[in-house]
C-alpha cells in the first residue's frame, strides 16, 4: 500500500508540475490581447498554438471556451470548459459559463442516475483536482509521522498514547485520501467522456454508417464513452440511450 500511495504521489506532482509550467506567457498574453479587442478567431488560434506545445492550464481552458462561445461554436465551448473543469473542480466561473453553454444545446434528455455508492464517491473526488489532493495525502503522512515519533520519543504515557492513536488515524485517513486522489488522476487522464462537435448528427445502432439511426444528437451534447471499433465509439447518453457515432464528430475531454 505504501508503494501504491508513493506512486500515487509522483502521478499527483507530475500533475501538479505540468499545471504549474503553465504560468502565463507572451504568447498567452497575447492571446488575451486579441480576446479582449474581440478578435476571436486570432485569440483561438493563439490558445490553440499554445495547447500544441502542451502547456495547458484552467485559464488557458476557459479563455479558449470563452473565445468559442463568442463565435457561437457551442460544442468547442462546452469542450473547453469542461477541460477547465478537470483542473479546477469547483471554480465557480467555469461551472457558470458551462451551465450557460449547456442551456443553449438542443438536446434535452432526462440524465438517469448512478447507483448512489458510485455517485458519491465521484462527488467527493471531483471536489479537489489531482495536485490538491496529492498535497492532502502528503499533509496526512506527515501529521501521521509526526504522531509516531511523539509515540516514541514522548516522556508522559499520555502524551505517548495520544501519539500514537493518532499516528494510526493520519495514515488510515492518507490511505483514504490515496484513493480519491488516485480516483481524480485517473479521472483526469482519461475521463471516457467526450462532447459533440457536429450541428446534428445520427446516434446509430452499429458502429457503420448503413446501420440504422436511433436517435438524432446535436452539437455540445456530453456523452460517456463505452467501447471502439474502427473509427467508430461506443456512447452512452445521460438517459440511458446508448449507440455508436463516428469519432470525427467527438471531442474527448
Amino acid at each position: 500500500m505504501v508503494l501504491k500511495i508513493v506512486k500515487t504521489l509522483f502521478l499527483l506532482i507530475l500533475i501538479t508540475t505540468t499545471t504549474l509550467l503553465a504560468n502565463p506567457t507572451a504568447d498567452f498574453e497575447a492571446a488575451n490581447a486579441a480576446y479582449k479587442k474581440g478578435d476571436y478567431a486570432t485569440a483561438i488560434t493563439q490558445y490553440e498554438s499554445i495547447l500544441k506545445t502542451n502547456n495547458y492550464s484552467e485559464g488557458l481552458y476557459y479563455n479558449l471556451g470563452n473565445a468559442y462561445f463568442k463565435t457561437n461554436n457551442l460544442g468547442k465551448a462546452i469542450l473547453y470548459y469542461e477541460k477547465a473543469l478537470l483542473a479546477a473542480p469547483r471554480d465557480a466561473d467555469v461551472l457558470y459559463n458551462l451551465e450557460i453553454a449547456k442551456a443553449k444545446t438542443k438536446d434535452d434528455l432526462s440524465r438517469i442516475g448512478k447507483f448512489f455508492l458510485a455517485e458519491w464517491w465521484q462527488s467527493i473526488h471531483k471536489s479537489f483536482n489531482a495536485s490538491i489532493w496529492g498535497m492532502l495525502i502528503l499533509l496526512s503522512l506527515w501529521a501521521g509521522i509526526a504522531g509516531f515519533i511523539l509515540w516514541l520519543l514522548a516522556a508522559s504515557r499520555e502524551r505517548k498514547k495520544q501519539g500514537f492513536i493518532g499516528g494510526i488515524a493520519l495514515i488510515l485517513l492518507s490511505i483514504l485520501l490515496y484513493f480519491l486522489g488516485n480516483s481524480q488522476a485517473n479521472f483526469e487522464q482519461n475521463s471516457r467522456t467526450a462532447v459533440v462537435l457536429e450541428n446534428t448528427i445520427e446516434l446509430k445502432n452499429g458502429p457503420d454508417a448503413q446501420s440504422t439511426a436511433v436517435i438524432d444528437v446535436h452539437e455540445g451534447l456530453k456523452v460517456e464513452l463505452l467501447d471502439q471499433i474502427g473509427d467508430w465509439y461506443k456512447v452512452k447518453l445521460m438517459n440511458g440511450d446508448e449507440g455508436w457515432l463516428p469519432m470525427s464528430s467527438l471531442a474527448e475531454i
